[in-house]
């Protein structure tokens, strides 16, 4: 009775090192980084933090969803906007990018889309004020005689759970997905140990449906700039997930994954067809910068942006990914994005009250 009471503990305890071990290891506990940074950089200070930027390579403009979010995550009730950056011009200086603020706005992912008249438009994720009951909503503007995003219409949908980026592929249409998935306790414990939960959402202009499901915790997405493919950021599973489009009705055909060394964020493309990835290197020091926001001296949080050129003929391979940006936060703590613009590359942040602008 004792040996087999002995095996039970010893059996218990076994599993207990090896979920553990799991556990560790998904949150890159045993990670070493070695820093990777341009020689060349500049900081432009910021209000508030550029969780996504979208660029408009016609126009030489760089849109920001800027909102204090270091504000935000100590519990204070902060207001975002969306501002541009004239690219063209320098010292680069922050402009209104709408007509008129709305009365609640607490951007997240946003996206800009060309018509073929040249036509600009705006979509912006809002998270209400209470993100357990509150309406999680898409606001899409565009682009007035003034320069400046006139509002058109809020879009709200069930299947709007937990949005952190969107896509527009048609001035009313775009594809929206969500970091979580789990509604229930029990799915949100099996969400965390790695069960892919999250869905990429479509509104065709009148309804929503689901395009793609079993996802784990898409944070960034975006399309190719023929719009035949999407490619989404499947944050815990540390990988690229991408997708053919059906031009008729929108659904999504995954044709195959790319394993990157970081947890992927927001996905930009730029106007030669390059994929640019912001991603988290160190999961445990994000949550660790997080926890410091309750302690008087903030931890900053290593950022990486990496960049990589994928094509359909080339389905199979393994794309040659190039780290272009990588520090321990102390010049940019928790970058979400990046983008580049005349070989320089524009990096926002979750909540660091800056740009980081670095010469490649």
């Amino acid at each position: 009775m004792i040996k087999r009471i002995l095996k039970i503990i010893i059996s218990v305890f076994i599993l207990i090192i090896i979920f553990s071990l799991y556990m560790a290891n998904r949150m890159d506990v045993f990670k070493t980084l070695t820093a990777k940074t341009p020689d060349l950089c500049s900081v432009l200070p910021m209000d508030g933090s550029a969780e996504d930027i979208k660029i408009d390579y016609e126009r030489g403009i760089a849109y920001l969803s800027l909102e204090d979010r270091a504000a935000l995550i100590k519990g204070e009730d902060v207001q975002g906007t969306i501002v541009k950056i004239n690219l063209n011009e320098t010292p680069y200086e922050l402009q209104p990018a709408l007509s008129q603020q709305p009365d609640h706005l607490r951007p997240h992912g946003i996206s800009l889309y060309i018509d073929k008249n040249g036509q600009r438009h705006l979509g912006v994720i809002n998270h209400p004020k209470n993100r357990e009951s509150g309406d999680e909503t898409v606001e899409l503007f565009s682009e007035g005689r003034s320069g400046l995003f006139d509002y058109q219409q809020t879009v709200i949908d069930n299947a709007f759970k937990s949005p952190n980026a969107l896509v527009l592929v048609a001035q009313d249409k775009f594809y929206l997905g969500n970091d979580k998935g789990a509604q229930t306790m029990f799915g949100k414990i099996q969400e965390q140990l790695g069960r892919p939960m999250s869905k990429i959402a479509y509104f065709n202009g009148n309804t929503v449906v689901i395009a793609a499901k079993n996802l784990s915790q898409v944070s960034g997405i975006n399309v190719s700039n023929n719009q035949e493919y999407l490619f989404a950021s499947e944050t815990t599973a540390q990988r690229i997930a991408i997708f053919s489009i059906d031009s008729g009705n929108g659904e999504l055909n995954k044709l195959e994954t790319i394993k990157i060394s970081g947890s992927p964020d927001n996905i930009n493309i730029t106007d030669k067809g390059d994929i640019v990835v912001a991603a988290i290197p160190k999961v445990i020091a994000l949550i660790q910068h997080f926890i410091s926001f309750q302690s008087e001296k903030v931890i900053p949080a290593p950022s990486q942006v990496l960049r990589f050129n994928w094509e359909f003929e080339s389905l199979g391979s393994k794309p040659k990914i190039d780290e272009l940006f990588l520090s321990e936060g102390n010049d940019l703590s928790t970058a979400s994005v990046g983008t580049i613009w005349k070989n320089r590359l524009f990096m926002g942040s979750i909540d660091d009250k800056k740009l980081l602008i670095c010469d490649l």
